[in-house]
């Protein structure tokens, strides 16, 4: 974390790129001129002393009087103090105001967003609201975002079984099944891809390379649930008959009642054929 880490978070919150850059300065410098903030933050003297103003104004920074008068930061913990007492505040007065529209728009049964963050954003909501299974097929990378989530599940006791080709990093809540490559190995074959089931009835399908082109796809559509959920549990049966593991209770727990039927047809059902499809023999050309 940097200068550049702070002003963007700044603006995340609110704050204009002067005032950003304006109270990173201060923070670094001590108490300053207008003029000196404007050097060291390259921002234009027309537009310096507006921005101090409204860094005052808003509690982060604080004038000295004097000849020339200067400005000195609002020390960061108590910024963060601010900032927090003002969003929770927003956040209340924004509930409140939800509740007294007094409606309840309808939930579409699928939506998609776009951008790295949103697409863990909407997976850690996911993960949040379980309450009785978490099916998880991700990389490492993606897994440690999401790694208080799931520990916060394992703390309600909502049973969980992660699957990624790579090695799980530690700390990950939950039952892990890897066949433990690096992670940069595979990156030379595959795209990152984060798949996740809750419930056996929300399914997050996306791509997570680390960008703003990263998108996903969320539904509450039982079928795609129920797709999503067994291509996870074939990933899991090839790693279990590559390494030679009876992955039956684990099929059971996370299929249900869909393993005892699906063997039960099986028992019931003529000799498997696979039928190998002959190429056309070619016509004998006529002697001429």
């Amino acid at each position: 974390m940097g200068e550049a880490d702070l002003i963007q978070a700044l603006t995340d919150h609110g704050f204009s790129l002067n005032e950003s850059r304006a109270y990173t300065a201060l923070l670094q410098s001590g108490p300053s001129t207008g003029y000196e903030v404007g050097q060291k933050a390259q921002i234009p003297r027309s537009a310096v002393y507006g921005a101090l103003r409204r860094l005052v104004a808003a509690g982060a920074a604080r004038s000295i009087a004097g000849h020339p008068e200067r400005f000195v930061a609002a020390p960061a913990e108590t910024l963060l103090s601010l900032l927090r007492d003002r969003f929770a505040a927003s956040l209340s007065r924004f509930e409140k105001a939800v509740q007294s529209l007094d409606t309840d728009p309808p939930v579409p049964d699928a939506f998609s967003v776009r951008g790295y963050d949103r697409v863990l954003e909407e997976a850690k909501a996911l993960i949040e609201g379980a309450t009785t299974q978490i099916v998880l097929s991700a990389w490492p990378r993606e897994l440690s975002h999401l790694a208080e989530p799931l520990a916060e599940a394992a703390r309600r006791k909502v049973p969980t079984y992660v699957f990624s080709h790579a090695a799980i990093p530690e700390g990950i809540a939950g039952r892990h099944f890897s066949y433990g490559h690096d992670e940069k190995d595979l990156e030379a074959f595959w795209k990152h891809r984060l798949v996740l089931v809750v419930d056996d009835q929300r399914t997050l399908i996306g791509a997570t390379e680390g960008d703003d082109a990263d998108n996903a796809v969320i539904s509450e559509t039982d079928a795609i649930a129920e797709i999503t959920t067994s291509q996870i549990a074939l990933d899991l049966t090839l790693l279990a008959q590559r390494v030679s593991c009876d992955t039956s209770e684990v099929m059971a727990a996370i299929l249900g009642d869909r393993v005892g039927r699906l063997d039960e047809l099986f028992a019931r059902a003529p000799v498997a054929v696979f039928d190998q499809q002959v190429a056309p023999a070619r016509k004998k050309r006529r002697a001429g």
